[in-house]
C-alpha cells in the first residue's frame, strides 16, 4: 500500500550546484505522505549527479551575533566570519578567506558597536605601585582611585580599595659591583668610579629599590696619592623618589681618604662641614600622567570562549588626554582577555541525531571530515559510527 519512490534530478542551475534525487513514500495512487508509512530499511540513498563545467564560486558566511560586551554604555559584539565553498556535492567546506577575496566578495564585519543604558559615574583605577617592604617583610602598595564624574555621584560602599598590603621581594636580591676605573685628578679632586648594580640570584638586573639600601656600596672612591687628608666624596644621585611629578633625590656623602693607599671613612667632623655638598635635591620627573581602567565587563559568550573589554584612558592630573603619548605606552593595562564562564552543551544526544539527507554522509566518511564541526553535525549519526 505505499513505497518509496525516486524523485527526479533536480535541473543544474545557471551557475553551480548537483542535481539531487530523494525518496519520499507514497500511498499506492501516488499520493505523498509522511515518510513513517514506508519501511525506513528500504529507502534508497540520495544520488548526485554534477553539473558539469561549472564550478561553485565561494562565499561568505557569519554566525550569529554574541551578546554586547558592555551591559550599560557602549560595548562590542562579535562574530565569526568564514569563506565557505561546495566543493563536491554533498561536500560544502570551508576555505582561506583569500579564495573569497579574490572574488572581490566584500567580507562582512566581525564585530559591531552596541549600546545598553547609561553606565553613569564609576570607579577608575591605576595601576598598583611598587610594594614599599624590604625583602622578607610585609609593606603596602597604593593606587589611585577615581569616580568617572563628581567624586559623590560613585557609590561609596562599592569603592576599590586605594592600599593593600603586600610581600616584599625575595632576599636573593644582592649588590654587585664593577671594576673601578681610573683616577680623575689629584688628591682632595680625584675620583675612581664603578658601576653598583642590583641583581637576582639569577644575575637579572633589578631595580634598585629591591636591594637593601643600607648595604649599597659606594660608588665614589678618592684617589690621587697615597696618603690623601680627609675630605668630602658625594657619591652618586639615587634615583627620584617619585615616578612623576615634582620629588626628591638623595646621595650619601662621606668624610673619607687615603692611608697608605687604603681608603678609610672618618668622622664627620674630621672634614669641613662649611665645605659638605649636598646630600638632597629636588628632581622632575615627566608629567604625571597615569593610565586608568573601569571593571572588566561581562563575557561576550554565557558558554565556550569569549571576551571580556574595558576602558583604558590616560589622565593626566585631573584631566583625560585625548592626544599624544602622556601615559607611557608599554605600561598600559589590556583592553580586552579572553573569558570562558562554562563549556558550552556536547552535541545533541543520538536519539535526536540525524544525518542531513542533502549532505553526502558517505563520502564525508570516505575522506574523513568527521573532524570538522559542519560535517559532524550534518552527519551525526555517520560520524558516529567507528570506522571499519
Amino acid at each position: 500500500m505505499y513505497r518509496w519512490k525516486v524523485s527526479a534530478h533536480a535541473p543544474c542551475s545557471s551557475t553551480c550546484t548537483a542535481g539531487v534525487s530523494f525518496a519520499m513514500c507514497v500511498r499506492y495512487d501516488g499520493t505523498e505522505v509522511d515518510d513513517m508509512y514506508c519501511d525506513s530499511l528500504t529507502r534508497p540513498e540520495p544520488t548526485h549527479e554534477f553539473c558539469s563545467g561549472k564550478e561553485c564560486p565561494p562565499r561568505w558566511e557569519t554566525s550569529g551575533w554574541s551578546q554586547c560586551s558592555r551591559t550599560c554604555g557602549e560595548g562590542l559584539q562579535y562574530r565569526t566570519v568564514r569563506c565557505w565553498k561546495m566543493l563536491s556535492p554533498g561536500l560544502d567546506s570551508s576555505v582561506y578567506d583569500s579564495l573569497c577575496l579574490s572574488h572581490d566578495l566584500h567580507r562582512p564585519a566581525n564585530r559591531k558597536p552596541c549600546f545598553g543604558q547609561s553606565c553613569g559615574p564609576q570607579w577608575e583605577v591605576s595601576e598598583w605601585t611598587e610594594c614599599s617592604a624590604r625583602c622578607g617583610s610585609q609593606g603596602l602598595r597604593t593606587r589611585d582611585v577615581r569616580c568617572s564624574s563628581d567624586r559623590r555621584m560613585c557609590n561609596q560602599t562599592s569603592q576599590p580599595a586605594d592600599r593593600e598590603e603586600c610581600e616584599g621581594p625575595p632576599c636573593d636580591r644582592r649588590w654587585t659591583v664593577s671594576d673601578w676605573g681610573p683616577c680623575s685628578g689629584a688628591c682632595g679632586d680625584g675620583r675612581m668610579l664603578r658601576t653598583v648594580t642590583c641583581r637576582s640570584s639569577e644575575g637579572l638586573v633589578m631595580s634598585e629599590e629591591q636591594c637593601d639600601q643600607l648595604l649599597r656600596p659606594l660608588t665614589v672612591y678618592p684617589c690621587g696619592d697615597r696618603d690623601c687628608a680627609p675630605h668630602w666624596v658625594e657619591q652618586e644621585w639615587q634615583q627620584c623618589n617619585v615616578t612623576c611629578g615634582r620629588g626628591l633625590r638623595r646621595r650619601r656623602v662621606v668624610c673619607a681618604g687615603l692611608e697608605r693607599g687604603t681608603f678609610r671613612e672618618f668622622p664627620d667632623s674630621s672634614c669641613d662641614p662649611d665645605k659638605k655638598p649636598e646630600s638632597t635635591s629636588s628632581c622632575f620627573q615627566r608629567p604625571c600622567s597615569k593610565w586608568f581602567s573601569t571593571s572588566w565587563s561581562q563575557c561576550s559568550k554565557t558558554c565556550g570562549s569569549g571576551v571580556q573589554v574595558r576602558e583604558v584612558k590616560c589622565y593626566q592630573g585631573g584631566e583625560l588626554v585625548t592626544r599624544g603619548n602622556n601615559c607611557y605606552p608599554l605600561l598600559k593595562p589590556e583592553t580586552r582577555q579572553n573569558c570562558k564562564i562554562q563549556d558550552c552543551p556536547a552535541d545533541a544526544p543520538d536519539a535526536f541525531c540525524q544525518d542531513k539527507p542533502t549532505a553526502n554522509c558517505a563520502l564525508v566518511l570516505k575522506v574523513k571530515l568527521c573532524s570538522h564541526w559542519y560535517y559532524r553535525q550534518a552527519c551525526c549519526q555517520a560520524c558516529k559510527t567507528p570506522p571499519n
